[in-house]
């Protein structure tokens, strides 16, 4: 077993460069990867903070440590966090220069996030989701960029964990939203990949492709791409997911269900995703601190206001594991599409590294 020297030392070194300006008064702390917690989709494993807080409320142990929830997403709480993509009247509504790096940071700034009035795709570097400021050695067009030293730094002694909120507008039937991404660590220069990380519906780590292929619908197996749902049960015994789109407060309550609205129309952050390989591979001692992490995030059926994603500035993943075993109806696991954050047909237990 590799030992990694630890996160104090990284954000020792990092001192010395662009780096971290206010954050979150209180540190929020998410449970291992269990059968409750999250759904593993390609190297990610996803959390429904909704699902969360209620469940660790409920002292289920699948849960905790969890919190505090909720996860603020207003423009006052973001501008201190890493941003990769936002949006507001067809503009980012935040920055990451001055805050929370220094002006001069080798990191893009946030990219706008479209509403689904302007566009219901999002696709980094077009039209209506250009290329942001700065350029540095290694940034990569149509795709959001970090020097490795500057994201050790920011991050500390916290775990690499991003934060989704979902802005889709309508009833639970309608409020799906589909999502893809891509992390490639690369060479200082950005010519060389030195490691690839994905989300996407399929359950086998590594990347899979450079184009997905755009989803038809939220039942669309043969993409990539990943759904959320909202306005959902999960059991509270099995974890499975039921519902979809149409449950409510009364009907899974009567069949031992949470009701899980993804926090839709709150100002509250929706979704964490974490990949233990991705976050291991950037705290290394073998990644050098010059290279370019590069992500490319991907978005379909977008029908309200702009999504939201960034980085956490203080999140930590719990490493106890859960070991409760829960079999699965298999009617449900013959369903395993796509559907991310708590709202899977499926919620599979997660894979173990």
């Amino acid at each position: 077993m590799t030992t990694f020297p630890p996160r104090s030392f990284w954000a020792g070194l990092a001192a010395t460069g662009a780096l971290i300006g206010a954050v979150p008064a209180h540190a929020v702390l998410l449970p291992s990867s269990n059968v409750m917690s999250t759904v593993q989709y390609g190297d990610f494993a996803v959390y429904s903070l909704d699902l969360l807080q209620q469940c660790a409320a409920g002292l289920d142990p699948r849960c905790l440590p969890g919190g505090p929830f909720p996860i603020a997403s207003n423009a006052g709480f973001t501008k201190t966090q890493l941003t990769v993509l936002t949006g507001e009247n067809g503009k980012p509504q935040t920055s990451n220069q001055p805050e929370p790096l220094a002006n001069g940071a080798p990191a893009d700034n946030a990219f706008t996030s479209p509403s689904g009035q302007q566009s219901s795709t999002l696709l980094m570097g077009s039209a209506v989701s250009p290329e942001p400021t700065p350029t540095f050695t290694g940034d990569q067009p149509g795709k959001w960029d970090i020097k490795i030293s500057a994201l050790r730094g920011y991050l500390g002694n916290n775990d690499l964990v991003f934060i989704f909120d979902n802005a889709q507008e309508g009833d639970g039937a309608s409020q799906w939203l589909q999502i893809w991404g891509q992390a490639r660590v690369l060479s200082a220069d950005g010519t060389s990949q030195q490691g690839c990380f994905e989300l996407n519906s399929s359950s086998a780590a590594g990347c899979t492709t450079s184009s997905p292929l755009a989803p038809t619908g939220p039942f669309d197996l043969s993409s990539p791409y990943v759904t959320v749902f909202t306005g959902y049960c999960v059991n509270k015994t099995t974890g499975a997911a039921f519902n979809l789109g149409g449950g409510t407060s009364a009907t899974c309550e009567a069949q031992n269900g949470y009701y899980v609205n993804g926090n839709i129309g709150s100002a509250n952050a929706d979704n964490a995703a974490y990949s233990q390989a991705l976050n291991d591979f950037i705290f290394a001692p073998t990644t050098s601190a010059d290279w370019v992490l590069s992500l490319d995030i991907r978005t379909a059926n977008n029908n309200g206001s702009a999504e939201t994603l960034w980085i956490c500035s203080n999140c930590s993943v719990a490493t106890t594991t859960v070991t409760t075993e829960v079999s699965e109806p298999a009617s449900l696991a013959l369903l395993g599409a796509a559907l991310m954050g708590g709202a899977y047909v499926s919620r599979r237990r997660a894979r173990q590294d």
